[in-house]
């Protein structure tokens, strides 16, 4: 292995997986060796990563079949700085809730995923609010209008519009903005949103990465992703 891939490696690992060219321009250099760029595809191929760049960025994003680099329950827990009051269903409602603040702010295609800039905890809560609503809709026999959801995302709608507003600084998972604070918290680790006041801003690493993730190839993965969840569930 090349002395530069090892650094750019470090330098991946040392900046929570991604570099840009004008921070990091040793490892920038480095990644515009096609050697260097061909030894991180063998070093990705055996440890379940795949490289992505992004304009004036690279990133390391693991695989699924990745058992370094992904986070479980444990490290998502941890995260979130939860106490004995989060229960596993409560993560997977956090889940659900993660994936509909993404489809609210990324529902574009391809290099226009964004499809707007912010959203509110005001906003988020009225949508997800009326997202749930619609699911859990019975008809005059009581049957749920909206059949293609699971019985298991039904039982999270359900535990959602169960919960009380609570006030916009709560951590409380049996309050709405508890909840929203607490998923914001695992986000914030992450590096993809910032809060400026009530308002809630993805960062540059999330609108490079969504494309990635929004990819017709990454269908399969994410629909395998749910029904192990429901499984577990």
């Amino acid at each position: 292995m090349k002395q530069e891939t090892a650094f750019l490696f470090y330098t991946l690992m040392k900046k929570d997986g991604w570099i840009e060219r004008s921070a990091d321009p040793q490892a920038w250099e480095n990644w515009q060796d096609s050697e260097v760029q061909a030894e991180m595809e063998t070093l990705g191929q055996e440890l379940g990563f795949e490289m992505y760049p992004a304009g004036g960025r690279v990133y390391l994003i693991p695989t699924q079949d990745n058992d370094l680099f992904l986070k479980n329950n444990q490290d998502y827990r941890k995260d979130i700085s939860a106490d004995n009051e989060v229960k596993l269903r409560d993560l997977y409602l956090l889940n659900y809730l993660a994936i509909y603040l993404l489809y609210l702010l990324f529902h574009g295609e391809g290099s226009n995923a964004s499809s707007r800039d912010f959203i509110t905890k005001e906003g988020l809560i009225s949508e997800f609010n009326q997202h749930c609503e619609s699911v859990t809709k019975t008809d005059i026999n009581g049957s749920a209008v909206r059949a293609e959801y699971s019985e298991n995302f039904l039982q999270l709608a359900h535990m959602w519009l169960s919960k009380i507003e609570g006030e916009p600084s709560s951590r409380k998972m049996a309050e709405k903005y508890g909840c929203i604070n607490r998923l914001l918290v695992k986000f914030r680790a992450d590096g993809l949103f910032e809060e400026q006041g009530d308002d809630i801003h993805p960062t540059d690493k999330l609108r490079d990465l969504m494309p990635y993730f929004l990819r017709r190839d990454r269908v399969r993965p994410i629909n395998d992703w749910i029904a192990q969840e429901q499984k577990e569930g």
